[in-house]
């Protein structure tokens, strides 16, 4: 079954063209690692030290062992300290349409 995760965190200012450049060397290694089906890394347009990055996998050994792997390991030594108010969620995958809907409330 398919991962996807989100992962969300901010810096300051001053680091954020820094973590910007270690976000875009990691992106573009994970994109390369076996089983990444997708992965995205953003920051937003009035406020650049907030990046997130939305990632597929083809499954959870998929992402795991990107979780343990020299690119993530040098990112992870590249931002050392600089990073704040980082989540990480799991999607559930979408489920396929069921028929019938019953109101449970009206």
């Amino acid at each position: 079954m398919r991962e996807t995760v989100v992962v969300s965190f901010s810096t300051d200012e001053r680091d954020a063209d820094h973590v910007a450049s270690a976000l875009k060397t990691l992106a573009a290694r994970a994109r390369n690692m076996p089983g990444c089906v997708s992965y995205a890394a953003t920051t937003v347009e009035d406020d650049p030290s907030e990046f997130h990055i939305r990632q597929k996998w083809d499954n959870a050994t998929s992402w795991t062992e990107y979780l343990n792997s020299e690119a993530h390991f040098d990112f992870q030594i590249a931002v050392f300290g600089m990073l704040s108010d980082l989540t990480i969620s799991k999607q559930a995958p979408l489920r396929s349409r069921r028929t019938l809907c019953l109101a449970l409330a009206s």
